[in-house]
Parts: structure tokens; C-alpha cells; sequence
């Protein structure tokens, strides 16, 4: 499943796969189009961040799961965005006043009378 963030749009997205193998460590699975795909076992039930670098407002994370779990997996999905909007949102935050801090630095001095 995947969850998608674009500016103000939200979406999820719930792809079924076909079992093609499984062993004790990994499965093999298919989509209905597209190749084969091995997922090991320790992977399943893992929120994957798929946002390399935020840029036009898309933020988005994605996760293999049991179809049983769509609902646990869904929520730690938007847990994670919201922590990853947390995190954005402090670092632009301390840049802020970096700039606030350096433009007071900046302000040119009052003529003295």
C-alpha cells in the first residue's frame, strides 16, 4: 500500500499481490502487471519513507503488508508523515530565525542627532 501527500490532496493507494513463494525468509510476490518482487520477511509491516527530498509538496511512504493489517499499516503511515511534517517544520522553524537573527545583525544604525 502506498499513501500519498501532494500539498493539500491526500491518497492511498492498496495494490493486491499474488503469492507466488514463500520461504522461511522471504516471499516472492506479482503484481497483476509487473515482475516479480521478493520481500524478505523482516521488510513486511515496514513503513518505507519514500520521500527522498521534499519538493512541490509531496510527501508520500509506503509499506507490504498482510491484508489483515491495511488498517494498522494505514495509521502508522500517517504517523510517519505526520513526524516527517514535524521534522520539516522545526528545521524551517530554526532557519527562520537564523534569518531573523542575521537581519538584525543587518539593520543599518540610525543617524545619531
Amino acid at each position: 500500500m502506498t499513501v500519498q501527500l501532494e500539498k493539500d490532496d491526500y491518497g492511498i493507494e492498496v495494490s493486491h499481490w499474488r503469492l507466488l513463494v514463500e520461504t522461511s525468509r522471504y516471499y516472492e510476490i506479482k503484481p497483476e502487471n509487473g515482475p516479480v518482487k521478493r520481500i524478505y520477511k523482516e521488510k513486511l509491516n515496514t513503513v518505507v519513507d519514500d520521500t527522498k527530498a521534499y519538493q512541490g509538496g509531496l510527501l508520500a511512504c509506503s509499506a507490504f503488508c498482510h491484508e489483515d493489517r491495511i488498517d494498522d499499516m494505514h495509521s502508522l503511515m500517517l504517523d510517519s508523515l505526520q513526524l516527517k511534517i514535524r521534522t520539516y517544520l522545526d528545521a524551517l522553524h530554526l532557519n527562520q530565525r537564523a534569518i531573523e537573527q542575521q537581519a538584525k545583525q543587518l539593520k543599518p544604525m540610525e543617524p545619531q542627532e
